[in-house]
């Protein structure tokens, strides 16, 4: 239960940090730690690909109601 939460208040803070800065400004900061981290671009250009499909397949269902 505790774990939902936190997952909730998580995604919430993702969705206004991307709501408020931008989504390029938000992918752009995400390549960055990436790189920092040691993760491999291509991992995260895949990543971010799929996040992208999602979000819009999202935002189109909604737009069609």
């Amino acid at each position: 239960m505790n774990m939902g939460l936190i997952t909730w208040i998580a995604i919430i803070i993702i969705i206004l940090a991307i709501v408020g800065i931008g989504w390029q400004a938000f992918i752009s900061g995400v390549f960055n730690g990436a790189k920092k981290l040691g993760i491999p671009i291509p991992t995260m250009k895949n990543i971010t690909e799929k996040a992208r499909q999602y979000i819009s397949n999202i935002s189109n269902s909604n737009s069609r109601k």
